[in-house]
């Protein structure tokens, strides 16, 4: 499937809590940023391009790092998540500055891809070889196959979550033959002396299997999806009710079109444990487990020159 499916990278985030852009952080051996792993992973497995959501604010930043490291050994491209992309004759509400979302950040790919693809978040980072094996998996299916989206689904207890600073996961209920049946967005889970809890939409505590799957935005997408992101981001934003602050998101619009039928999604069990960034203090977990996996020999001491023996490979 070489060339068949292009990694998308949403990275439009305003990084509030961590207080500076979090996907240019240096957190690797070598000085890596989290994307790199991501794109590296994505080359393994056969993707023939790289798109990245981005904010106009950090658009040229953020792209000069990707084609001076990784675009030599795969095309780099970029789209910026506007919040003015909207319905036909709709304008943006006065004062909005928060982005529309995760949903609306992978519709606003429609621009530059048109070929299956991949989605992950650019400030996680999913496991050692994880976005590999999940392209891997998925391809064929995206490629060749019926018209079934992927998601990876996590562990909980494996995807970071702590005592010191809450998290918001999906929580996944799986159907027939490990097809997706619904999401339901947590909000604040952490590690209590009771378990692992949470609260859903309405602000109800909710205890949480240490086991339960859940998901941590790493997606295989057929293109089909963009018409039926398009739709729903027409009704979302036709009803909302806090025109500064809703958000569009990724997880609870494909769940919404699973349970309407509009949509299939096949699960793909993941083993890998997940890290990211949050705040300021995930940077330490976060470099010792890529320093980890470096050693465990996952991934090169410096991806820099992994990038650059590809790019010598790479025909003109």
């Amino acid at each position: 499937m070489s060339g068949g499916l292009t990694l998308a990278i949403l990275a439009a985030g305003r990084s509030a809590r961590f207080g500076r852009p979090k996907t240019l952080e240096p957190v690797g051996p070598a000085g890596e940023v989290l994307f790199e792993y991501a794109i590296c992973d994505a080359v393994r497995a056969g993707c023939g391009k790289v798109v990245f959501v981005t904010s106009a604010d950090w658009n040229d930043q953020l792209m000069s790092r990707a084609a001076e490291r990784a675009g030599g050994a795969v095309p780099v491209d970029s789209v910026i998540q506007s919040l003015d992309d909207l319905p036909a004759g709709a304008g943006p509400p006065a004062q909005r500055a928060k982005p529309w979302g995760t949903g609306h950040a992978v519709l606003a790919l429609r621009k530059k891809v048109e070929e299956p693809f991949l989605v992950v978040n650019a400030d996680d980072f999913y496991g050692p070889r994880a976005i590999e094996s999940f392209g891997r998996r998925s391809a064929a299916g995206l490629v060749e196959g019926d018209d079934s989206h992927f998601l990876g689904a996590y562990e909980l207890h494996r995807t970071g979550v702590s005592r010191t600073s809450g998290v918001n996961r999906g929580i996944l209920t799986a159907g027939p033959d490990s097809t997706l049946k619904g999401i339901d967005e947590i909000y604040d889970v952490r590690e209590t002396d009771s378990g692992l809890v949470g609260r859903d939409g309405d602000g109800e505590a909710r205890s949480l299997a240490p086991g339960c799957p859940c998901s941590m935005n790493l997606w295989g997408f057929r293109p089909s999806i963009f018409g039926l992101l398009e739709a729903a981001f027409t009704d979302f934003y036709a009803g909302l009710d806090d025109s500064l602050q809703d958000e569009f998101l990724l997880s609870e619009v494909v769940g919404g079109l699973v349970q309407q039928g509009s949509a299939r999604v096949r699960l793909l069990p993941m083993e890998q444990s997940t890290a990211g960034l949050t705040y300021p203090g995930d940077l330490p977990p976060v470099a010792s487990t890529l320093q980890q996996c470096v050693e465990a020999g996952d991934y090169p001491a410096d991806l820099g020159e992994w990038f650059g023996e590809r790019s010598s490979r790479r025909p003109a």
